[in-house]
């Protein structure tokens, strides 16, 4: 039974629009970056809005344009989701539904998206089901709302986005969480051990090459080869390596997505498992041209091949020989075909006694998985006074040029910030340089965390949720509102999704923007067409006097794009900044944007006089300076931030 005292457990599509229309967006204006020219989503269209202002459905240009980003976030929601509920699954299958949620002695708050948003916390994979049936119903209402005739508004468009951005992030954590459990991977560990990306191409043994997220096919694999004695090599890319890397100590970590070209081309895999997601859609025919068997095992991916999943083991090896490529859903079989197709391959292949370039490059500490709550209790003060200046998450998709992420980390760390990654853009940090080697993985000040796979995003949004209830003394059962409210005000946390992009990564960004957490785009971001830019005239309640003081917001932005790494770091500083930073935090915070932004722009920002609220915010080096500056500036004072009106507090948990 759920708590009685939880103000709004699973809430439905528009139980949150409040917070969504009356709060966020009364705050924070929608822009939408991209031109859309005309629509075609019915059999009315195609219907042109270079001229005319509306459809022929009636729809007009802001609600065509705030659609289209609910049906990315929902696409995107739906991967998510349908990758969880594959794993889990997969799973249950395999230990059962009994299987114990095990974070790990010390972890106390083990789900804590889970419990925010679903109002308990599932104690077996078999209760996971129940949060993910939640997941996948509001998925559907969501996309029964881009269907002609049904939703018009933009600002609801933009509220049921955020939802999807919600429910996607619940995916997440269901994934992570699941699989560290079932698979005892890290949990919450400090000095992770190092492992080196990349691979030798020097090949002296079969090779099986994983592509894909499902981590419970790599598992197989590796538990066949231990229980038969085998000596195969088995290596990964993307979230596949990262979260194999986690389980097998002896699985290669070769690189993300963006390398996936060049090593299905180089034909040193005898096999490739492919799985569900950001697999190239030409993977069949670049793999058969290298010389590759390819063996897909998820339904959502079936890619034009024959179902093989009934045949003989026998069989199936084979027909393989011939064929080149086949789908098994069955991953126990697929496994054991992979190992001695492999076997079988290596002793024909051409390729077997030559030799591929070597692309070994820096190390990255396997995924640690979750915060501890002792690191939380340890930096929760000093990162709601701004003494951190921040929490800065590096995730999304790769690059090929990787020194804009790995230098923008270096140059945060240097300041104290302490910087989250975890995916592709771990990886890419790795590939660029020993920044892994340089720094602790301490949850702490200028320490740099590695989480694990994508899904690992999620213990991100977690570590700022136990911020929050540590640091308020609020319950998190059910409690978004509060919790996402403090967050925004108090917790001085920023992502940053800097690579190519896709709808997975676009969901997760409206997953950590409803939450209370700024989210940065890199260039190609613009082609999601949302920003959500902070309005000039803004207010804050009080909330020990409950007045309301006019002011701009902080933080400044929720969704904006930067150009390049310059602006991104600006950007970065900037967001950071709350309303509750202590004198001493807003000092910190205000060099590191002053250097960011002369860095970017060659001057001094022009918005310093909106943030300094008293001559003692001023760093004590500068301060004659910019008090020469400045000009028609008046002391403010510091509140006790909240959006909430007493009216919404007490709705909430009676008195802030």
């Amino acid at each position: 039974m759920f708590n009685k005292s939880c103000p709004n457990p699973s809430p439905d599509i528009t139980d949150l629009r409040d917070w969504d229309i009356n709060i966020l967006l009364k705050t924070y204006t929608p822009e939408y970056p991209k031109p859309m020219k005309n629509c075609s989503l019915c059999a009315l269209g195609p219907c042109g809005f270079a001229k005319d202002n509306h459809g022929k459905c009636g729809i007009d240009k802001e609600g065509l344009k705030a659609r289209e980003i609910l049906l990315d976030s929902t696409i995107g929601a739906s991967g998510h989701t349908s990758f969880a509920r594959r794993l889990l699954d997969d799973l249950i299958s395999r230990y059962g539904r009994d299987c114990p949620v095990d974070m790990g002695e010390w972890v106390r708050i083990k789900t804590p998206l889970i419990t925010l948003i679903f109002g308990k916390s599932p104690k077996t994979l078999g209760e996971m089901e129940e949060v993910l049936s939640y997941v996948e119903r509001g998925i559907t209402h969501l996309l029964s709302s881009i269907n002609y005739g049904t939703e018009a508004s933009g600002e609801d468009f933009i509220s049921k986005a955020l939802h999807a951005g919600m429910l996607d992030s619940l995916a997440l954590e269901v994934a992570d969480i699941s699989q560290i459990s079932a698979l005892n991977f890290p949990k919450g560990a400090s000095d992770s051990p190092l492992i080196q990306v990349g691979l030798d191409g020097n090949k002296k043994k079969p090779f099986i090459l994983i592509i894909g997220h499902n981590s419970v096919i790599g598992t197989d694999i590796v538990h066949i080869l231990e229980e038969k004695g085998l000596d195969v090599d088995i290596g990964a890319l993307c979230c596949a390596a990262s979260d194999l890397s986690r389980h097998y100590s002896g699985a290669r970590l070769i690189g993300n997505q963006a390398d996936q070209l060049d090593f299905i081309k180089s034909g040193i895999a005898d096999v490739i498992i492919l799985d569900a997601q950001c697999i190239r859609p030409d993977v069949i025919n670049l793999a058969r041209k290298a010389g590759s068997l390819i063996i897909a095992t998820s339904p959502e991916t079936a890619l034009g091949l024959k179902d093989f999943t009934t045949h003989s083991s026998e069989k199936v090896i084979e027909i393989l020989s011939s064929e080149r490529a086949g789908i098994i859903f069955d991953k126990k079989k697929a496994a054991d075909i992979a190992i001695n197709s492999a076997i079988e391959s290596y002793r024909t292949k051409s390729i077997s006694n030559g030799s591929t370039p070597n692309s070994y490059y820096g190390s990255i500490r396997i995924g640690r998985g979750p915060v501890r709550d002792s690191e939380i209790r340890g930096v929760a003060p000093s990162i709601v006074m701004g003494e951190i200046p921040g929490i800065v998450g590096f995730f999304g998709c790769p690059e090929k040029d990787r020194s804009d992420i790995y230098k923008m980390a270096e140059e945060l760390l240097k300041r104290g910030y302490i910087v989250a990654t975890g995916g592709c853009s771990s990886i890419d940090l790795a590939k660029a340089g020993d920044i892994f080697k340089q720094h602790r993985d301490t949850f702490d000040s200028g320490n740099l965390i590695n989480f694990g796979s994508c899904v690992s995003a999620s213990h991100l949004l977690g570590a700022c949720i136990k911020i929050a209830s540590v640091v308020s003394h609020r319950p998190i059962e059910g409690n978004y509102i509060e919790i996402a409210d403090y967050i925004l005000n108090r917790v001085g946390a920023v992502l940053v999704l800097w690579g190519a992009f896709t709808q997975k990564a676009f969901a997760g960004t409206l997953g950590a923007v409803r939450l209370g957490i700024p989210v940065i785009l890199g260039p190609r971001g613009k082609g999601y067409s949302l920003n959500l830019s902070g309005k000039r005239e803004s207010s804050v309640f009080d909330a020990r006097i409950g007045d309301r003081m006019n002011t701009i917001p902080h933080p400044s932005h929720l969704i904006v794009h930067a150009r390049n790494r310059e602006e991104a770091l600006a950007l970065i500083s900037r967001l950071c900044i709350r309303h509750s930073d202590t004198t001493q935090g807003r000092k910190i915070k205000l060099r590191n944007y002053m250097e960011f932004y002369k860095n970017a722009r060659g001057e001094n920002p022009p918005d310093l006089g909106d943030l300094i609220r008293t001559e003692y915010d001023i760093p004590d080096e500068i301060k004659t300076e910019i008090l020469h500056i400045l000009h028609d500036w008046t002391p403010g004072w510091i509140p006790d931030p909240t959006l909430l009106s007493d009216k919404i507090r007490g709705r909430v948990h009676g008195s802030y």
